[in-house]
């Protein structure tokens, strides 16, 4: 057989189904791990080194609030949304006064909203089916 994936027979396994709400879980643990980032480099010799990690974690906050279902959300996608972009106002806060303590909320304050998210996802409840959440 030539260069390219092979077919898929009857009994190849399916690819795993994207849940939702684990790549909530996913975008807030990359969004932690980048404050840290941020934290480790502010205040150092390469200024760029920390703008690039605030730009991540903004980015990741972008992709939270782009999947969100604005439409149907109601108060909870609303409060999302002022959360989202008062973390990011945070972030550039902090960074800007080298505020450790600042970003260290905004961390905490991500790691109990994955830890919600989790709960859903390993627990079942309120478990979307539709991607539009």
């Amino acid at each position: 057989m030539g260069p390219g994936p092979e077919p898929r027979g009857p009994s190849a396994p399916a690819e795993p189904v994207a849940i939702p709400e684990h790549m909530v879980v996913l975008l807030l643990e990359g969004g932690q791990r980048f404050l840290k980032k941020v934290e480790e480099t502010l205040g150092g010799q390469d200024q760029r080194q920390t703008d690039f990690y605030i730009k991540k974690v903004l980015a990741i906050l972008k992709e939270l609030d782009r999947r969100l279902n604005h439409e149907e959300g109601g108060d909870l996608v609303n409060n999302l949304i002022w959360l989202y972009d008062w973390w990011g106002k945070e972030i550039i806060a902090a960074g800007a006064q080298h505020d450790v303590p600042r970003l260290r909320r905004v961390s905490a304050q991500m790691g109990g909203n994955r830890q919600a998210w989790e709960q859903v996802l390993f627990n079942g409840v309120g478990l979307t089916e539709n991607p539009d959440f």
